[in-house]
């Protein structure tokens, strides 16, 4: 299958954007609206998609014999990769930190190894060199989390499929949906930090428009935190649409702190992206 008859067939694109109410906001005059990239496709969802696009259609069998990337053990990235190369006949080698670890070390390890990914298990010290395996050499390479430049650009179709705002937020991991919504916009860009990597962020050329936000890590990556699972909890029952504390939940808690705190104008109508991520 190539990717026009996979994007046609497969994905929910372009995906909804709709708007959410609440007395926090709704008595400021401000319009929160969401767009919903998580709903673009049950594994692909969110920004995955996003970031994958571009490197899956300039794929060529004449120069490379596969895609290769690098993740954890629950790696969304990885997930995703794995599940296209599968649909669109690419072959795909996973790098993934945890040498402990097997193919039946958990149910996204065995799914992606079902898919045809070849899973590579490295130490955590040798991980963080990103080595590739003699064996896949001639593999085309995607850096972590998808973070390049064809992922940067595949965020132009995200931008185009808006309606009118003033402000967006989105969550920020390696940087590259961030920095690619507001390469794509003139409009101001909060990214909300989800972990403590501000300075690798920094080390990139930001767009001028984009500000980060590191006042919501909740410590560090993922650590787990009783006050935003419920922030979490209590969003999906006013809202009716579930977001994960890793990701979706430390910037929604962002935003909603932002309007508490009078750090976003009465009247202002802006967009939340919701990057996926929930399983």
């Amino acid at each position: 299958m190539d990717i026009a008859n996979f994007e046609f067939n497969e994905l929910h694109l372009p995906s909804p954007t709709e708007e959410i109410f609440d007395e926090c906001w709704n008595s400021k005059g401000i319009q929160v609206f969401v767009k919903r990239d998580d709903l673009i496709h049950p594994i692909i969802s969110g920004n995955k998609w996003r970031k994958l696009k571009n490197y899956l259609q300039t794929f060529s069998f004449s120069t490379h014999s596969g895609l290769l990337s690098f993740g954890g053990a629950y790696s969304n990235h990885l997930y995703a990769l794995a599940f296209a190369g599968h649909s669109l006949g690419i072959p795909t080698v996973g790098i993934i930190r945890g040498e402990e670890l097997t193919a039946g070390s958990n149910t996204y390890l065995s799914q992606m190894n079902s898919w045809g990914m070849q899973l590579h298990f490295i130490s955590r010290t040798d991980y963080r060199s990103k080595p590739i395996p003699s064996a896949y050499e001639n593999y085309a390479v995607i850096a972590e989390g998808g973070f390049g430049e064809l992922a940067i650009q595949g965020l132009e179709n995200l931008v185009s499929e808006l309606p009118v705002f003033d402000l967006i937020y989105t969550a920020v991991g390696t940087g590259a949906t961030a920095i690619g919504i507001a390469k794509h916009t003139k409009k101001p860009v909060i990214g909300v930090l989800t972990l403590n990597n501000r300075t690798e962020i920094e080390a990139h050329s930001l767009p001028t428009n984009l500000n980060i936000e590191d006042a919501y890590v909740f410590g560090k990556y993922a650590k787990q935190n009783d006050e935003l699972d419920l922030f979490c909890a209590e969003f999906y029952q006013k809202h009716g649409f579930p977001i994960e504390p890793i990701y979706t939940g430390r910037m929604f808690y962002a935003l909603t702190e932002h309007i508490k705190n009078g750090h976003i104008a009465p009247n202002t109508k802006l967009v939340a992206i919701h990057t996926g991520g929930v399983k």
